[in-house]
């Protein structure tokens, strides 16, 4: 059942909360040097510990689906939360690798967790004329919560050190956690939980072709994300310092875009037409990033309107949840399918990438990854309907 109004407290604390979530991301990243350096350990053993959560996602969205439907989404959440928390927190005491790596494991478990959750929570706090615009703002989380990150690290990493990074990383999400709890009233006494059912259902031609589109979204994006620092430093002859406030402002750029797509898709524009154009759109701006002929304004600027088409994919995907769920109760399966997508796709793209750059040399052939990936996309998009579906209540 849809409400009338819209809780945009509601709406705003889950954002914060999945903000917090990210964290967890953009950490590891900010941090591995810094790890490195401690333990001594090899590089490879660490990229186990900075892929470890998209792993973790890939495998299982579905599954966190089906349980965050099993015991409800916000006390899924609010679980996920805490067990994200306390993995930061076991991570700033960890005396090696190993348990690092454990630590790491109880954060991507919340982390998947907190995230299936907090579309579904969204969905039901809005009126149906603003559900997409809500999750449009949802869908800034993980921008928006990697921009923290980087810029906690450039602000503290230096005085407090990885770990005195890993416990911020900790105590912000216990913050949401309580803002959260807050802002949502708990279940109904005695209210029924939601059976194990209908997966079949939510298995729908459209759902499977949204999640395809966040697949290779998701692979392209983070080729360039990830790897935008080491590009400006290798072809611009930039510092390091310089690169990352490049990056930083580039991921920046995805959230008003997240936002103003879903304020389309709430306006009638169908999902197939803005996929079809922020695609084709990203393809152009990711050939003028990595073109090495072209002059580097010219391709810096290209990254920033990369970042900004790049926010208009998760928008729709999100803001989709209430257009391809029959019922509400179909949320969080859903949400636990897109995810799983994303995590597919922050698995593929960087190494297919890497494995591109490092065999043909230089960074171009990464646009050729990046190209076959999102022309698979607008392959995808076209089998979308062409009229925007009605929003579910």
């Amino acid at each position: 059942m849809s409400v009338e109004k819209t809780d945009w407290t509601v709406v705003l604390a889950a954002t914060f909360a999945g903000m917090t979530a990210a964290l967890q991301l953009g950490k590891a990243a900010a941090t591995l040097p810094l790890i490195r350096a401690e333990f001594g350990a090899g590089l490879s053993l660490l990229a186990v510990y900075v892929s470890l959560i998209s792993v973790v996602v890939a495998l299982t969205g579905l599954v966190f689906g089906s349980f965050t439907r099993m015991i409800g989404v916000r006390r899924a959440a609010l679980l996920g939360l805490f067990c994200v928390a306390g993995g930061s927190a076991l991570g700033a005491v960890a005396p090696g690798v190993p348990s690092l790596l454990a630590s790491r494991a109880v954060e991507a478990l919340g982390f998947a967790l907190a995230v299936t959750a907090m579309p579904p929570i969204i969905q039901a706090a809005t009126a149906a004329r603003q559900k997409s615009l809500a999750l449009g703002i949802w869908a800034a989380w993980l921008p928006a919560g990697m921009a923290l990150m980087m810029a906690i690290a450039w602000l503290v990493l230096d005085r407090v050190g990885w770990r005195g990074a890993f416990w911020i990383c900790a105590g912000l999400p216990l913050v949401a956690a309580a803002l959260l709890a807050a802002a949502t009233p708990p279940p109904a006494r005695g209210a029924a939980v939601a059976r194990l059912s209908g997966l079949r259902r939510v298995l729908t031609r459209a759902s499977l072709l949204t999640t395809g589109n966040f697949v290779v979204f998701s692979a392209s994006n983070l080729i360039v994300m990830a790897f935008l620092p080491t590009l400006l430093v290798d072809e611009f002859a930039m510092t390091p310092v310089d690169a990352t406030l490049v990056a930083f402002f580039t991921a920046l750029s995805l959230v008003p875009s997240n936002i103003w797509a879903g304020w389309l898709l709430d306006r009638g524009v169908p999902a197939r037409r803005l996929f079809l154009l922020s695609f084709a759109a990203m393809i152009l701006f990711a050939f003028l990033l990595l073109a090495p002929m072209l002059p580097d304004g010219p391709r810096i600027a290209a990254a920033f309107a990369f970042g900004f088409t790049a926010g208009v994919p998760p928008a729709v995907v999100w803001g989709s949840i209430p257009r391809l769920a029959e019922t509400p109760e179909q949320a969080p399966l859903l949400s636990g399918l897109l995810y799983q997508g994303a995590g597919i796709g922050q698995v593929i793209g960087p190494v297919l990438a890497g494995v591109a750059v490092e065999d043909l040399g230089g960074w171009f052939p990464a646009f050729w990854i990046i190209l076959a990936l999102l022309a698979l996309g607008l392959g995808f998009s076209r089998g979308l309907p062409r009229a925007q579906p009605r929003v579910s209540r």
